[in-house]
């Protein structure tokens, strides 16, 4: 009786300094670390735009880290670089000068990613400074009339605001441009429209019923470009988002204060 007592408080004691000791590593967490720069296989319904638009990236570099040209066209499977060659691929620059090349005479004034990697402080401001001015420049409507349902706020994953409507109310372009993307790729955004504003600013229109105009198209500040509907979400609404070099800025800065 008294071995049968030991044996049981020995093994009580071994399980509770068992379950002290290190936690058990998920597998998940012992896969090799992502590469910096990780790619993109281009999927049925992918362009280069969207597939920018969801790495938060300017679809600019995106096509110049993978020699594309205007007007982008990318086919599945097709492999897409996230980020610029490795140096032992660029081949002492040979690399940088063909894609300059290539991209010459071409909306793409990108200069070779040898040079674009050593730019010194002041051209990063010059950048900046050219940025800034663009959005000065750009003159900004609203794409629905309906109320603000909910704000920008990139930690709670909401990269542009919705805005209410009912459905089939018309969806405007909140600045002329052309559209660049119509179709439902992009997951979580329904039927969705992006423009092109210029070298600088995007905007996309997302949960479309139904698209009025077709890539490629150009169009005018106001113009009905799609009816609101509830594609990809919960309720009928317009996710509005405007993007300034591949990043998502806050709607409500640009548009015009409501009267």
């Amino acid at each position: 009786m008294k071995l049968t007592k030991l044996t049981a408080a020995l093994s009580i004691t071994l399980l509770l300094n068992g379950c002290g000791g290190n936690p058990v590593i998920p597998v998940s967490d012992l896969t090799p670390k992502q590469s910096r720069y990780p790619a993109r296989i281009v999927k049925q319904g992918d362009s280069l735009y969207t597939i920018a638009w969801e790495f938060g990236l300017d679809y600019r570099e995106v096509a110049l880290w993978n020699r594309l040209s205007p007007p982008y066209h990318v086919a599945p499977g097709q492999k897409i670089r996230l980020g610029p060659a490795k140096a032992s691929e660029q081949s002492s620059g040979k690399w940088s000068r063909t894609v300059v090349k290539a991209l010459a005479n071409t909306e793409l004034r990108a200069q070779p990613l040898a040079e674009k990697d050593q730019k010194d402080s002041g051209n990063s401001i010059k950048q900046h400074s050219s940025s800034a001015s663009a959005s000065q420049r750009q003159v900004w409507s609203w794409p629905s009339a309906g109320r603000v349902l909910s704000e920008f706020s990139p930690t709670e994953g909401n990269n542009g605001i919705d805005i209410l409507g009912v459905e089939g109310s018309p969806v405007v372009a909140a600045a002329a441009g052309k559209v660049v993307y119509a179709g439902s790729g992009l997951r979580g955004y329904g039927l969705l429209l992006i423009l092109k504003h210029d070298e600088h600013f995007l905007s996309a229109y997302a949960h479309n019923s139904l698209l009025v105009v077709d890539e490629g198209d150009s169009v005018r500040a106001e113009q009905v470009i799609a009816h609101m509907g509830s594609t990809g979400a919960e309720t009928v609404r317009l996710h509005f988002e405007i993007r300034l070099d591949g990043k998502p800025i806050d709607p409500l800065m640009y548009l015009p204060a409501r009267q």
